[in-house]
């Protein structure tokens, strides 16, 4: 009876041992499914170490150990996607350029300012809204202090102010309008504000207004005068040429230089390419400034001498010009 229970006893022990190998054997051995393996061109067997085994998930390397927590990037892979953001629809509020102009954002100010100002989409807030324009771009333009819309420029040895802005694509005299400049002498090291980007003009004849824009952005919008019985023409036109101190040709014959007192044509042209049917149209300044606001010229648009010097500076060959009802 004794050697039957010893040998229970070993047997018991035996089968013991070999479940808790087995178990252990087990733990240290993983196979993958064979889909898994061969979308990456890996063999289904695991490489074994002396601790641990290591596995081949997609094309990174993994130890088994590591696979008892999730890696964070698995984590960051699936984060929720977050919602963009929906701009706020409905009229203009004022607190919300407030917002931008107290962290100091006056260009991002100006340029939501501006997107309302030439979508006429606040009517009764227009005023309101172009005068808050006219003080940004009191700075942001109009002043020799940094901004986006402009780049800075230090003066070397052998400059030359023309040469300067011709290298930016600008006029000289816009470079000595920003910088407060007298005079085109240049010192070196002094550093110059250059506005840097594409002008365009807008005309309207319906409210008689001619809009200025840098970068699609507003600028400044002047009063002018248009043509009697429509005969401005609508369209979008060039830059033919541009004049200080223009002669001019009267349609009704003669010639009359600056400063004759037939002369009506101001102190600044600027000429548009002839189209079709349509030759000899400009934008100038006028000797007649009581009819801004009108429709009393031949056809070209008119400006008060101020205004149409301050339009010049700005207008390049590659100024687009937009007439519209």
């Amino acid at each position: 009876m004794g050697k039957v229970q010893n040998a229970v006893i070993i047997v018991f022990g035996i089968y013991f041992y070999l479940i808790v190998a087995g178990n252990h054997s087990a733990a240290k051995t993983l196979i993958l499914p064979e889909s898994t393996c061969s979308e990456q061109g890996l063999s289904p067997l695991l490489v074994k170490g002396e601790d641990s085994i290591v596995v081949y998930k997609k094309n990174i390397i993994v130890h088994s150990d590591e696979l008892k927590t999730e890696p964070q990037s698995a984590i960051e892979e699936f984060k929720p996607v977050e919602k963009p953001v929906v701009k706020k629809q409905g009229g203009f509020d004022l607190a919300d350029v407030k917002k931008y102009l107290q962290g100091g954002k006056k260009a991002e100010a100006r340029n939501i300012l501006s997107d309302l100002f030439l979508s006429k989409k606040n009517p009764e807030k227009q005023k309101e809204i172009q005068e808050l324009l006219d003080t940004l771009n009191a700075e942001l333009i109009f002043s020799p202090l940094p901004s986006p819309d402009a780049t800075v420029y230090t003066v070397r040895a052998g400059d030359v102010l023309a040469r300067i802005a011709k290298k930016y694509n600008t006029n000289y005299e816009l470079i000595m309008r920003v910088n407060d400049k007298s005079t085109t002498r240049l010192r070196i090291g002094e550093e110059l504000k250059i506005i840097t980007g594409k002008t365009k003009i807008l005309v309207d004849k319906s409210d008689f207004t001619l809009t200025l824009l840098l970068n699609g952005y507003y600028v400044k919008q002047y009063k002018i005068c248009t043509g009697k019985n429509n005969k401005t023409p609508v369209g979008v036109f060039e830059v033919k040429n541009k004049m200080k101190e223009p002669t001019w040709y009267s349609p009704e014959g003669g010639v009359f230089p600056y400063g004759h007192e037939e002369n009506i044509l101001g102190t600044r042209w600027i000429g548009l390419k002839d189209k079709p049917n349509l030759y000899g149209y400009g934008i100038h300044g006028t000797t007649q400034p009581e009819t801004i606001g009108t429709a009393s010229s031949n056809g070209c648009i008119r400006m008060i001498n101020s205004d149409v010097e301050e339009l010049y500076d700005f207008v390049t060959s590659d100024t687009e010009i937009i007439i519209q009802e």
